[in-house]
């Protein structure tokens, strides 16, 4: 039986007076309650600390900021879920993650010749599913598309930008039937078995070309691992919430959970998306948060 919420809540206080906490926890005891406790810590905590500190502490503008990037950082957990937080590691490594995301994004874009792209494309596309391999025990088609315009976006690759909205969130057609899968399999990097895909038995060829075309083939090896822990519903909403977010930011409008699933609502091919479980308000608001925590959509 789960306990009264005023109980939970005044063994949340105690347990801010005597020490830090771990408000994600708290959320994964009593996800009933949720956004109450989450109100009642962002109230109870600060108050803990200043009961703690003394007047020269609370002044301190590092101590403050630290503070405050702790609590931007707990809430952020929170926000995220624990099974979107989880396959990134610690809160304090996507702070790194994040400044590597922008520091690459700042960076001229790369140049590829229009006779090249094809080649370039299906490099990138076979070391895509060989880094999905490694960490899922099945790599659809979806998941290879999805992660592959999601790592354009955060590195600016300039390769996979012909993706189109489709029904299952953005899709690059020219990928699928044109260069990028058709070539790494006709080489042998890849291996096509319906909609799964797996490694050839020639990928070693194009491990030589990857770094070049990657910008960044660490960040981007860190990056793709994690799309390929997400479920394929996961990384479905998180290119659909992206690609909308953005339509949102370049109309002068604050991407919010409530005007994505506004904007999802209003489109005709895909409304029926908020039918879904993974399209609900608290999904929408996870990935908007780990897309904002990536450093991908600006803080409203």
């Amino acid at each position: 039986m789960s306990k009264d919420l005023e109980t939970i809540k005044f063994e949340l206080l105690i347990a801010c007076e005597t020490g830090a906490i771990d408000i994600s926890e708290w959320i994964q005891r009593f996800p009933e309650h949720r956004n109450e406790l989450l109100d009642f810590w962002l109230w109870a905590r600060p108050r803990a600390e200043r009961d703690r500190a003394g007047p020269d502490d609370m002044s301190s503008p590092s101590i403050a900021a630290m503070r405050e990037e702790s609590l931007h950082r707990a809430c952020l957990a929170v926000s995220l879920g624990s099974e979107w937080l989880r396959p990134l590691a610690v809160e304090v490594e996507i702070d790194k993650i994040a400044r590597d995301v922008r520091q690459i994004r700042q960076q001229p874009a790369i140049n590829v010749p229009s006779n090249r792209r094809p080649f370039r494309r299906a490099v990138v596309y076979a070391w895509v599913i060989e880094q999905l391999a490694e960490v899922r025990t099945r790599v659809s088609r979806l998941a290879t598309q999805k992660t592959t315009y999601l790592l354009e976006t955060f590195l600016l690759l300039e390769l996979f930008d012909t993706h189109k909205q489709k029904p299952l969130g953005p899709y690059d057609h020219v990928a699928r039937y044109a260069d990028a899968e058709p070539i790494a399999e006709g080489k042998g990097w890849i291996e096509v078995d319906g909609s799964t895909m797996g490694v050839g038995a020639k990928a070693s060829e194009f491990h030589q070309y990857a770094s070049r075309y990657l910008r960044s083939k660490k960040l981007a090896s860190i990056l793709t691992r994690w799309l390929g822990k997400l479920t394929d519903d996961q990384l479905e909403t998180l290119a659909t919430v992206h690609w909308t977010a953005t339509k949102l930011v370049t109309s002068n409008k604050p991407p919010t959970a409530a005007s994505v699933r506004e904007s999802i609502e209003k489109d005709s091919s895909w409304s029926s998306k908020l039918q879904r479980r993974n399209f609900d308000q608290e999904q929408i608001a996870a990935a908007l948060a780990a897309l904002i925590a990536l450093g991908l959509l600006a803080r409203t």
